[in-house]
């Protein structure tokens, strides 16, 4: 199965790759508006890799795989979503996989993970144990939680590798029941550190789409948003940086870099790439322009030369980001 994941630098317009994915007959994907990321996220999967491969480490690996399930259950309607009701029992029998040994105990790390009525317990018991007579006090390793488990891990990289890819294989699975060829993701790696993320997945084609810098930032502030800069200065900077951190990709990885633009005043052209891209054919095309419309996207582009407001500041980003101007000619 086939795992194709629209990417980009927030805003730049993957859901429009992600629109037009979904004309085809063949290509079973998440609902729009939800972003899958539990291999990027803190706490995700990435995460476990570092902590249980990169930095084994007698608390922090136990630690990090808990801190997994945590991630999971707090994320659970997200990804029910998209997976269905599977998704937790799935990611239980992710993380048994790499457990080496369970045994009875805990270290102080642990007690970040009690729920508020098992930490009123805990701080409970050691608030009486301090007005206990010296001689009656209880040491102060004392188990209070007897009943809690230490997980324990050791595993090789090619363990981890592939029970991962084990449990992607199965949560896309969920996704694609009749057994289509192709499954989207939305977000499913980050556009820094992109090679990381091909170890997780058997078979992964990464699109990754940018925006002129100009549009990007009056989209930005027209929406009020909070995730990038509004000082034109700084997002300048962010916005260079954010690419100058996916810098040069593999050429033996699978990914594709478009723009937006290009999606509607070269629709021809660079929706076929995609198609070539992921190994979808024109056939399974039932819905064209159906949901992803170049011609209604279309103003969302050269924003800045209907809201003048904003010419100051695309004037600014013209002379700073010269290099990732969309060429309108």
């Amino acid at each position: 199965m086939r795992v194709v994941t629209c990417v980009s630098f927030h805003g730049t317009g993957s859901g429009a790759v992600d629109d037009f994915l979904k004309e085809f007959d063949n290509c079973p994907s998440a609902p729009s508006d939800v972003e899958c990321r539990f291999l990027q996220d803190p706490d995700g999967v990435s995460d476990l890799e570092y902590n249980l491969i990169e930095n084994p480490h007698r608390l922090n690996s136990g630690y990090a795989l808990k801190r997994y399930l945590k991630f999971a259950k707090e994320s659970e309607w997200t990804y029910s979503r998209i997976f269905g009701n599977k998704w937790m029992e799935y990611s239980r029998e992710y993380i048994d996989s790499l457990i080496s040994e369970k045994y009875k105990g805990y270290w102080h790390g642990d007690l970040k993970l009690l729920s508020p009525v098992e930490k009123l317990i805990y701080y409970g018991r050691r608030g009486v144990n301090k007005l206990r007579p010296k001689k009656f006090k209880k040491p102060c390793n004392y188990n209070y939680y007897p009943n809690k488990d230490f997980w324990h891990s050791y595993i090789t990289r090619d363990k981890f590798i592939q029970e991962t890819q084990n449990y992607v294989e199965r949560l896309c699975g969920l996704l694609n029941p009749e057994g289509y060829e192709l499954v989207v993701l939305d977000q499913l790696v980050a556009t820094s550190n992109i090679k990381r993320y091909f170890d997780y997945v058997k078979d992964l084609r990464v699109i990754v789409v940018d925006r002129d810098p100009r549009d990007l930032y009056i989209n930005c502030m027209e929406a009020k948003g909070h995730v990038l800069p509004k000082d034109p200065e700084v997002f300048a900077r962010v916005y260079r940086d954010q690419r100058e951190m996916m810098g040069e990709i593999p050429e033996n990885l699978q990914v594709l870099k478009v723009m937006f633009e290009d999606l509607i005043f070269n629709y021809e052209e660079t929706t076929q790439k995609i198609m070539d891209f992921i190994g979808q054919t024109e056939e399974h095309h039932i819905k064209k322009k159906q949901i992803f419309d170049p011609a209604v996207s279309k103003k969302n582009t050269k924003m800045w030369e209907r809201l003048s407001k904003y010419s100051d500041a695309a004037k600014y980003l013209e002379k700073e980001l010269p290099e990732y101007l969309y060429n309108y000619k």
